[in-house]
């Protein structure tokens, strides 16, 4: 059956209203890094930003988990604790406009945001090696992955990462599929992601989810 899907619109995020780092989650669990999903305290995760709202069967993993694909369009999706799903990309592509800290602000503020409005209880990325024709896209990962890094150590949350040939042979049976394939499975699956960056986020989503059973 393929699940019902809306797609809610957020405000835009008032970055000078709004301190990303300011205090760590209440209700949560103060440990760091080893801090089990299943301790956060109760809450309600809606979908934050631009994106889709799935259905998704079965509620043996008792946790809220956002997954990211990293990038200027970060691709995210976020698995409530009743077992739904939602998803999206959000844009921090860098405008004329801004100055060089804005894009690392807006993507701070947003993912500090959506941690504390959702109480997230973890967080997992796609891990990227690039090589040496790549170093302004490296340089650019390795920005969203220090904000993801020190989020996680703000909010107490539990960090994993996943290698991309990991990710796309757990979604589709094997290490070596394109955008396109990783899309298709997604749809595939029942979900309508906008972008192929949600996509790639629901395979990141499923992989860690499916992490969480075997443990």
């Amino acid at each position: 059956m393929t699940p019902t899907v809306t797609n809610p619109t957020a405000d835009p995020l008032d970055i000078e209203a709004y301190d990303p780092m300011a205090g760590t989650l209440q209700g949560l669990a103060s440990a760091r890094g080893k801090q089990a999903y299943g301790h956060a305290a109760p809450h309600e995760c809606l979908s934050p930003g631009r994106g889709g709202s799935e259905a998704a069967p079965g509620q043996d993993v008792n946790v809220c988990i956002l997954a990211l694909d990293l990038g200027n369009k970060t691709g995210w999706a976020l698995r409530r604790r009743d077992g739904s799903i939602a998803h999206g990309t959000q844009d921090f592509t860098p405008r004329a406009s801004w100055t060089p800290g804005q894009r690392w602000q807006r993507f701070r503020s947003w993912l500090a945001e959506t941690i504390t409005q959702h109480q997230v209880h973890g967080l997992v990325y796609e891990r990227v090696v690039f090589g040496h024709s790549s170093a302004g896209a490296s340089d650019v990962y390795g920005g969203y992955k220090a904000l993801v890094e020190m989020a996680a150590d703000s909010h107490g949350l539990t960090l994993a990462s996943v290698a991309v040939p990991t990710v796309k042979k757990h979604w589709t049976g094997s290490g070596r599929v394109d955008k396109d394939t990783m899309m298709a499975q997604a749809k595939t699956r029942g979900y309508r992601p906008d972008t192929h960056n949600s996509a790639d986020a629901l395979a990141i989503l499923d992989w860690a989810v499916a992490q969480e059973r075997a443990s």
